[in-house]
C-alpha cells in the first residue's frame, strides 16, 4: 500500500526538505494542476498574488518548475516529484556533508582541555548518537557486552560499515541471544558471555545482581556496553520507575573502558545465572 499523508502533512514534510512555506505550497498546487498560470496557483495554494510570481521563479531557480516557453500568459510546469524529491534530498547531503566538514574544523581547534571524558545522556536518540559515534570512532575493535537485542538494532548499518572498515567486531551475550539473532553473525564475532566472565569476578558480582534495592528499580537486561578500542565507552542502562527515559553513561578513559568491559561481562553472567533462576520476569 502507498503512503497517503493530508496536506498540511504533505508542506510540512516538503518544508523539511529545505523548501520555504509558499514554495511547498505553490509546488504542491503545481503537481495537482499540472501546466498552469501563476494566478491559478495563487487560487490553489493560497499564496498571495503579489507573491505568486517571486514563489515560482525561486523554484525555478532551484530546479523544481519551469516556464512554458511561448506561453501567453505565462504559465508553469511542476518537474515530476520523483525527480524533484531526489534532487532536495542531494542539496539537504550536499549541505549537510559542507556543515559537517566545517563544525570538524572547529571541533579541532578546540584546546584538549575542553573535552569531556564522562557524561551522561539521556533519550533514545542522544544514546544512538553515542553508540554510533563511539563504533564509527574505532581504529581496531568494537566490544559490545549486551542481553537486549534492541540496543543493537539501531546501530546495525554503523556495525556494518565498521566490518568494512576491517575493525574487528565482538559481541558477547547470552547462548539464546546467539541462536535466536543469528543474523548478528554478518555483523559480530558472538561470544556467550559465560564463558567470557572471569570467575572470581562474578562471584562477587552475584549478590548485587539479587539485591532487591537495585531489582526494584532496574531491569538488567536492559543494559549493555559498546566498546571502541579498549579507550572510548557507552554503557546504556533501561529506564526506572522515577526516570521516564533510558539513559547512558559515555567514557573516554581507557583504563575505566577496560574495567567496565569485565564488570559488565561477570553482572550479565550473573543476570543470566538469576534469570535461570526466575528471579524476576524476562523482558
Amino acid at each position: 500500500m502507498g503512503v497517503t499523508l493530508s496536506g498540511d502533512a504533505i508542506i510540512s514534510d516538503m518544508m523539511s526538505l529545505g523548501l520555504h512555506l509558499n514554495e511547498a505550497k505553490a509546488y504542491k498546487a503545481l503537481v495537482t494542476l499540472g501546466q498552469s498560470t501563476a494566478r491559478s496557483v495563487a487560487d490553489l495554494s493560497g499564496v498571495p498574488r503579489s507573491k505568486v510570481y517571486d514563489v515560482l521563479y525561486s523554484l525555478e531557480s532551484r530546479g523544481l518548475v519551469r516556464k512554458v516557453l511561448g506561453s501567453d500568459p505565462t504559465e508553469f510546469r511542476a518537474y515530476p516529484p520523483k525527480e524533484a524529491v531526489p534532487l532536495l534530498l542531494e542539496k539537504i547531503q550536499q549541505s549537510g556533508n559542507v556543515v559537517l566538514t566545517a563544525l570538524e574544523n572547529i571541533e579541532n581547534e578546540r584546546d584538549l582541555e575542553s573535552r569531556e571524558y564522562v557524561y551522561t545522556v539521556e533519550g533514545v536518540d542522544q544514546i544512538k548518537m553515542e553508540m554510533r559515534g563511539i563504533i564509527t570512532g574505532a581504529e581496531k575493535e568494537v566490544f559490545i557486552a549486551t542481553l537486549d537485542p534492541k540496543i543493537l538494532s539501531a546501530v546495525r548499518p554503523t556495525l556494518a560499515d565498521a566490518k568494512k572498515r576491517g575493525i574487528e567486531i565482538k559481541l558477547v551475550t547470552s547462548r539464546a541471544f546467539i541462536e535466536e539473532w543469528p543474523e548478528f553473525a554478518h555483523y559480530a564475532s558472538m561470544m556467550d558471555v559465560g564463558d567470557l566472565s572471569p570467575p572470581g569476578l562474578a562471584e562477587q558480582l552475584s549478590k548485587v545482581v539479587q539485591d532487591d534495592s537495585i531489582l526494584d528499580k532496574w531491569n538488567p537486561t536492559q543494559m549493555g556496553i559498546i566498546i571502541a578500542d579498549n579507550r572510548d565507552s557507552c554503557g546504556m542502562f533501561g529506564s526506572h520507575p522515577d526516570q521516564a527515559k533510558p539513559w547512558a553513561l559515555v567514557v573516554r578513559v581507557p583504563l575505566i573502558a577496560i574495567l567496565q568491559r569485565q564488570v559488565i561481562s561477570a553482572v550479565l553472567t550473573q543476570v543470566l545465572k538469576f534469570l535461570d533462576g526466575n528471579g524476576f520476569d524476562k523482558p
